[in-house]
């Protein structure tokens, strides 16, 4: 893969005298069901929020969309990017990894990774679900749109988009040859290669490859040993065949892969609590004279450090050292989805098989000091399927326009983890010597999942007159899940699976299963009022839910419960309005909403009965999430400008716990703005200018915690590129994201009050580069 951008660009050489002869054909046409591209000379984009091609401007849900070549002016390069563009979704790591990631739109947000546990906010890649986020972040290359659908996505999108939906679409191949090479170097010894390549094979075949391989050197130093963190070093590619037989017909296959291979997350302390019962024994031990380490001095060490620095000092293969290597993070994701578009007379089927399989693997010291408190080993092996079957078409005179469905999902597989927790407290309150290895006392949990659902839904929109239109629809939806865990000391023989009375069953008895199905009936209802295109209104209300589950790190009976499905009813008042003043265009879209949240999932970190960290989803009552969504572009010859706001707020009404934060994972204010200006430069090329900023409120990072706190921040990124310089094909680009180099967390590790300590994950500094590309 290494050599993957270097064989595309020799590739595209060789074939770049033939590519001549096709320059003035070069850009490639819109796809047939292409989204947030423009739909006609007005400008108008079309997006695919309801199944189907419309208007941005005339759907009546709160959508945000981008064109692939919106973003390329931005410099997007990964799926955080998309916040600059669409503030009122929030991306935060998922845990620790670097390679996963929390969706947040209208204050939901989960940030739990397990098996089991699903995102409220669904990821799609080329229409289908892509239930585990870990190597999503980076598919964001040869992209045609990205839409994010705010709210109930119950009906048409299924289980779990009670929060919203973010719909990635790659550029498929299209009958014109084409190719392009971009390559970029910048600070923190960063480069990467793109390339892709659209060859038309026959009249009813082509054939678009496209890649790319990034290295970063990591911004944060460990001083221990000087290795680096933060750091970034994947491959992937893309192959996608379009097959035209003819008689309308299109079927398009894609195959996809990703390897990454980090060092992973550096672990920040950044609050230690000396009243915390774990780090209060450390003190009481050392002043029995025993020889344990002293946490509270090497917190205060590592605050003297630079912010780009800690001290881990892990991985020394002494007696405490349970693993004997230093952290990592392994991640690999492929999959292969086909979406094939039959024509029957006046119906449309269509048919979309998807297919994923995640591996993953990382080690990491969760406290950021040298002493050995917690750190962990996390493994998972997953596979899902998908298979959704459609009919869409229209009736009555063509009033009426509709889509039914049925849908068949499967996630199955592995999720486990194997920790050491304060190996120096376990030795000494067992009378053990402080060189007894700590790898006896290292304990493994988790298991093994399945989910399948099945599902079967009806949607249609029936214009009842020029101005009103009504669209209703229904799923119902029946979701199977089982776990299976066993938890243990494997070094020992000791189960670690308690029964009511805090005793552990038998090692060989120490597998323990648990199953449930859960049915739910979800729908929606929108009227709209639309006089003109200039103008919509409408009003909707939807009902959605989120899956329940099981937490593969339970430890008991009571752990091992399920967790029962999350039920949100939605309420939504919109308007969009399209303004033509002279030579410019303005468009604007207001969205408020008000959710009814009932049985709410909650993440909650804890020390078991044992001494073991343990991760449990709950259900807790009930709360109201509400706000207000303003987009508005203005369109005006070279000028583009686009001014975006959301409002959110979270008042629980029901089951409020001690220390909770009402807003986790989303702040209340969220502010984005992009300048973009293109004018040809006579003789020289294409210049385009951009400039982008986004504004974040402060934010809880953690749920019960008072030091995950973020205050609010503001991020700026400028680009400046000139493309086909003097007719060539040739491009070069400079860039700066992060122009202020603000310094802000994107994750904790929020365990302050049981285990006594924070630590914390931040976001890239300053990055800056160059760019050059060639394309025909």
């Amino acid at each position: 893969m290494r050599m993957f951008g270097r064989m595309l660009l020799a590739s595209a050489a060789l074939i770049s005298g033939a590519g001549q002869a096709w320059a003035e054909d070069a850009t490639p046409a819109p796809a047939r069901d292409a989204t947030a591209t423009a739909g006609n000379e007005t400008g108008d984009i079309v997006v695919t929020a309801r199944r189907r091609e419309e208007s941005l401007q005339n759907v009546p849900i709160a959508v945000t969309a981008v064109s692939g070549a919106a973003l390329a002016k931005t410099g997007a390069t990964d799926i955080a990017n998309i916040q600059a563009v669409a503030p009122s979704l929030t991306i935060t790591t998922q845990g620790t990894s670097r390679t996963a990631f929390a969706l947040s739109l209208r204050g939901q947000r989960t940030n739990e990774a397990q098996l089991l546990t699903d995102q409220p906010v669904g990821a799609y890649f080329a229409e289908v679900l892509q239930a585990r986020s870990i190597g999503f972040a980076s598919s964001l290359y040869d992209i045609q749109s990205v839409q994010v659908l705010k709210g109930v996505q119950g009906t048409l999108f299924g289980r779990n988009m009670t929060g919203g939906a973010v719909l990635v679409e790659p550029n498929r191949p299209t009958d014109k040859l084409a190719a392009e090479v971009v390559a970029q170097v910048g600070n923190y010894k960063m480069h990467d290669v793109y390339g892709m390549l659209n060859i038309p094979l026959a009249d009813w075949a082509s054939l678009r490859v496209a890649g790319k391989t990034r290295e970063r050197k990591g911004y944060t130093t460990d001083v221990s040993d000087g290795r680096d963190y933060d750091d970034q070093n994947y491959d992937t590619f893309r192959a996608s065949l379009r097959l035209t037989p003819g008689g309308g017909i299109e079927s398009t296959t894609i195959f996809d892969w990703l390897r990454s291979r980090i060092h992973g997350s550096a672990l920040y302390p950044t609050a230690i609590n000396p009243a915390a019962p774990a780090i209060g024994a450390y003190a009481y031990f050392r002043s029995l004279g025993l020889n344990v380490a002293d946490p509270v001095a090497q917190f205060a060490r590592q605050q003297t450090l630079g912010r780009q620095q800690f001290d881990q000092g892990f991985g020394d293969g002494g007696n405490l050292d349970a693993y004997g290597f230093k952290p990592y993070e392994y991640s690999k994701n492929w999959g292969v989805t086909n979406r094939t578009i039959i024509p029957v007379g006046d119906l449309t089927l269509k048919n979309v098989f998807g297919y994923r399989k995640v591996e993953y693997a990382s080690f990491q010291d969760l406290d950021g000091v040298p002493a050995f408190l917690i750190n962990s080993a996390q493994t998972r092996n997953i596979e899902q399927y998908s298979e959704e079957f459609q009919v869409q078409g229209k009736a009555l005179d063509n009033r009426l326009n509709f889509v039914a469905g049925i849908y068949y999902f499967l996630e199955q597989g592995s999720d486990g983890s194997t920790s050491q927790q304060f190996p120096e407290l376990a030795l000494v309150s067992q009378g053990l010597p402080l060189t007894t290895p700590a790898v006896l006392f290292r304990n493994a949990l988790g298991g093994t999942g399945r989910a399948e659902a099945v599902a079967g839904y009806l949607a249609g929109t029936y214009k009842f007159s020029d101005k009103f239109q009504l669209s209703a629809g229904g799923r119902y939806t029946t979701d199977k899940r089982s776990a299976t865990v066993s938890p243990q000391l494997p070094a020992l023989g000791v189960c670690l699976y308690r029964r009511p009375d805090g005793t552990s069953f038998p090692f060989a008895q120490c597998t323990h299963s648990n199953s449930n199905t859960w049915n739910a009936f979800t729908w929606d209802v929108t009227l709209q009022y639309q006089p003109s295109d200039a103008l919509t209104a409408y009003i909707s209300t939807r009902k959605g839910f989120r899956a329940g589950g099981f937490s593969l790190r339970a430890t008991s009976d009571a752990e091992l419960a399920p967790f029962n499905p999350e039920k949100v009813q939605e309420y939504e008042l919109g308007l969009k309005t399209r303004t033509d003043l002279g030579g410019a265009r303005l468009t604007t879209a207001t969205a408020l909403f008000f959710q009814n949240y009932r049985n709410v999932q909650k993440q909650q970190a804890g020390i078991d009965g044992g001494g073991n960290v343990t991760t449990i989803i709950s259900n807790t009552a009930a709360q109201h999430n509400y706000g207000a969504e303003f987009d508005a572009g203005l369109h005006s010859g070279p000028f583009d400008m686009t001014l975006s706001y959301a409002y959110v707020n979270i008042d629980i009404t029901k089951g409020l716990q001690p220390f909770e934060h009402e807003l986790v994972g989303a702040p209340q204010h969220q502010v984005g703005v992009t300048l973009n200006y293109a004018t040809p430069l006579a003789g020289l090329g294409d210049l385009n200018l951009n400039a982008s900023m986004s504004y974040r409120s402060k934010i809880w990072l953690d749920l019960n915690d008072d030091q995950s706190l973020q205050k609010g921040y503001a991020l700026v990124n400028l680009r400046a590129s000139l493309g086909n310089i003097k007719g060539t094909g040739i491009g070069a680009a400079a860039f700066v994201n992060n122009l202020t180099d603000q310094f802000y967390r994107v994750g904790v590790i929020g365990i302050y009050r049981e285990a006594g300590y924070i630590s914390s994950t931040y976001g890239e500094p300053r990055t800056y580069g160059l760019e050059l590309s060639y394309k025909f």
